[in-house]
């Protein structure tokens, strides 16, 4: 399953994943790959827009439906690399290599192919004269491609720091053999992407599925909100948290956002579309489209298998939640089952959880396995209470400590949880990171909170890391560690990418 091609390679295809036809149902339809290198017509625009979409959730393209859990939960405190695969273990330990490493490569070529699939919309639809493609429509499909590469770029820039920054496809680009640009330039592109969007998007959609699944002004001020963030800036951070948050947390949103009465119903697979969900990954039941994950992380009396499973929830994050007696929160996240012999290789050896071969696994994710066909539940890629403890870490980070206290307090409320007490800045950071792990666990957010928090923090946190019997896990993390290797594939291809310092 290895593919060592470089991204120049892969783009100079021109494979696009994309639906047959715009006129079917975008939730449902699988999509299958056609060579589409000029857009003609306002259906053939709708046809290459929805081919954007449906390229993250195909299966054969891991990225946002299982790679994201190893780079953001994995590589943090959150959880093991389980199974046996020596790359996933690679990037748990912080020994990967820019030379065969799975994750790594794969992680940057099929961002650059989804990236490459937003060109191609950018690069046509401006130029298409078609009278049935309105100037609304137009600019509109225009601003969910731009969204989407944004989106795209965000998570790129947070796993290999400088990228090549890429705005046309390899067709239309005469320029491909450039070099990286430093990370406040691919930012300041990221930026300027959302900022067309948001001006260019709807605030919902007449069909409320599509409010959810497609690019909104929520959705792009929720990711100005996240990159603000990365990078620091947390007065530009606060301002778009408040676009996106409706009155009842300060905010001027007004597409409706409210958080759920039940934390279960955002992964129990019956509650799709619903308020808190900002922007979600449509799975579709025994498609091309269906979940992949569930199939490497659920128990195997689901899965129908007894293999070993990976992203294994860490000693740690179950102290966390048994520390805070977080029951509502641990339960929809983890499950526990025994398995016989062999289950306790999906932990690190000699460290049993509990009763022999009794392990957890990652809940979140996937629960419907429909016996030998992948998942149809969706994934929630961007959610309200996220947005809710950004504007709390934004408050505290600009001196606002008392006003950050309460939206911590409301994301507890619903997990029937105290107030927090504590009241310094310091403290109430801590507590808002803490916040953040346990709402958030398994959503790949973890190893970037950690590097908001602090360098140093994230090293001293990572390198006393310990299993179940008090063993140190032996990282050796160190700055050059936070991010990850250029895949040497895209230096051999293009000699002007340099590799990151410490590889």
């Amino acid at each position: 399953m290895k593919r060592n091609y470089s991204i120049l390679t892969i783009l100079s295809l021109g494979l696009l994943s994309s639906l047959g036809s715009c006129t079917k149902d975008f939730l449902t339809e699988i999509p299958h790959n056609s060579l589409i290198s000029n857009l003609q017509t306002g259906k053939d625009a709708e046809t290459a827009l929805t081919g954007c979409y449906s390229q993250m959730a195909n299966n054969s393209v891991w990225y946002y439906d299982w790679n994201y859990l190893i780079d953001g939960d994995i590589r943090s405190d959150n959880a093991y690399a389980g199974g046996s695969a020596p790359d996933i273990d690679a990037v748990d330990k912080f020994t990967s290599i820019p030379t065969d490493n799975q994750p790594v490569t794969e992680d940057y070529q099929e961002l650059y192919t989804d990236i490459n699939a937003t060109n191609l919309v950018l690069d046509n639809v401006p130029n298409i004269q078609d009278p049935l493609l309105t100037d609304e429509r137009r600019e509109q499909i225009i601003g969910e491609a731009k969204f989407l590469r944004a989106y795209h770029y965000s998570h790129l820039v947070r796993n290999y720091g400088p990228l090549v920054i890429q705005l046309h496809t390899i067709d239309n680009d005469k320029d491909v053999y450039k070099s990286r640009s430093p990370e406040d330039s691919v930012y300041a592109q990221i930026e300027k992407d959302l900022l067309d969007a948001e001006a260019a998007l709807p605030v919902s959609y007449p069909d409320n599925a599509q409010s959810h699944t497609r690019a909104t002004k929520g959705a792009a001020d929720a990711v100005l909100a996240k990159i603000y963030a990365q990078q620091g800036k947390y007065q530009q951070c606060l301002t778009y948290c408040n676009k996106v948050l409706p009155a009842t947390f300060g905010g001027s949103g007004t597409a409706g956002y409210e958080l759920v009465a039940n934390y279960d119903w955002l992964f129990d697979g019956n509650h799709n579309f619903n308020t808190e969900s900002i922007f979600e990954l449509v799975h579709t039941q025994n498609t091309i489209t269906s979940g992949y994950a569930q199939n490497l992380i659920l128990p195997p009396s689901i899965t129908n298998g007894y293999w070993t499973k990976f992203a294994v929830p860490s000693h740690d994050l179950v102290r966390a939640f048994k520390k805070e007696k977080d029951d509502i929160r641990y339960k929809a996240s983890i499950y526990w089952e025994y398995n016989g012999p062999g289950a306790k290789e999906v932990v690190p050896s000699p460290s049993p959880y509990g009763p022999k071969d009794t392990i957890p696994y990652i809940w979140k994710i996937g629960r419907h396995w429909p016996g030998g066909g992948g998942s149809g539940d969706h994934l929630i890629l961007i959610r309200l209470a996220d947005i809710i403890l950004l504007k709390a870490e934004a408050l505290n980070k600009l001196g606002q400590t008392a006003e950050a206290i309460p939206l911590v307090n409301a994301i507890r409320k619903r997990v029937q949880l105290d107030p927090i007490t504590v009241t310094s800045a310091q403290d109430v950071g801590l507590a808002i990171l803490n916040e953040r792990r346990l709402e958030l666990a398994f959503e790949g957010e973890r190893w970037y909170d950690l590097l908001r928090y602090g360098g140093d923090y994230t090293i001293s946190l990572m390198n006393s890391q310990q299993d179940g019997n008090g063993n140190n896990l032996n990282y050796k993390v160190n700055k050059n560690k936070f991010l990850f290797p250029i895949p040497q594939t895209e230096i051999d291809n293009n000699s002007n990418i340099t590799q990151n310092p410490g590889y």
